[in-house]
């Protein structure tokens, strides 16, 4: 199954809402040309934005070995200063995981296993992301923040952008859209006051038969405290450095 995350790398654009009004989901597949735009205008506020928290709340359905499918849940607190700096904490009920960016060097780290390994890294977070993905098959969680609306192909794949409607989510008014694209259908849901922020995320998948759902539900904080040190890991007692290796193409194209 291809994991959700690789949806979301594979779809990636933004929704603006200004002026657009719509009661009801509309019953035909549509391309609304204000839709992507709105998308659009979401990743490129995104990627002004300098400093942030964001603390995720997500679920992700997987099918079991009998075909039963069952949801499991986690969290993601990401952390970023600048284009050079990026920390990220993934606590799931499959495994644990913490990531580090600190404009030189990338550290992968499991507190279970107490395993971590450090690689020489990309100057900017943009490249940094790809080449740890590209290179060693690793995704680091809500990377597709910084790629939300900047690849016209992907915008260019979408075979439905939709206007749903006005909804709450954790008590804040945003705008429901809905988009369609080759294996996947996707809701994202925009902030409507105030600056055009990402509230929460649906991906369903739709070339396997049980269409498991991943969603995620965005709590920001754009004036975060940054403790000294942040960004680069520093190894507790008992921590074992291993080498990284280059994922192999099966690997990486999960």
């Amino acid at each position: 199954m291809q994991s959700p995350a690789k949806w979301l790398s594979a779809m990636l654009l933004v929704v603006s809402t200004s002026g657009y009004a719509a009661d009801e989901v509309q019953s035909k597949p549509v391309l609304n040309q204000d839709v992507i735009n709105r998308l659009i205008d979401m990743g490129n506020y995104l990627r002004t934005i300098k400093r942030f928290n964001v603390a995720v709340q997500v679920s992700q359905d997987v099918e079991l070995d009998s075909g039963y499918k069952v949801k499991t849940l986690g969290t993601v607190d990401m952390t970023v200063d600048g284009r050079t700096h990026l920390v990220a904490h993934l606590a799931s009920d499959r495994y644990v995981r913490s990531f580090y960016y600190n404009g030189t060097q990338f550290t992968q780290y499991s507190p279970a296993l107490k395993y971590y390994t450090t690689v020489k890294a990309a100057d900017n977070v943009y490249d940094m992301l790809h080449e740890v993905e590209d290179y060693y098959g690793i995704q680091v969680p809500l990377e597709d923040l910084f790629q939300f609306g900047r690849d016209q192909d992907q915008i260019d794949a979408l075979t439905m952008a939709a206007y749903v409607g006005p909804s709450k989510v954790a008590g804040k008014t945003c705008d429901h859209y809905a988009f369609s694209q080759p294996n996947a259908d996707w809701q994202l849901w925009i902030a409507r006051e105030g600056n055009p922020l990402p509230c929460r995320l649906v991906i369903t998948s739709t070339d396997s038969e049980s269409r498991p759902e991943y969603s995620a539900e965005y709590h920001w904080n754009l004036k975060p405290a940054i403790k000294s040190g942040e960004f680069t890991f520093q190894p507790g007692k008992g921590d074992i450095a291993i080498p990284l290796k280059k994922a192999d193409a099966d690997t990486a194209a999960q």
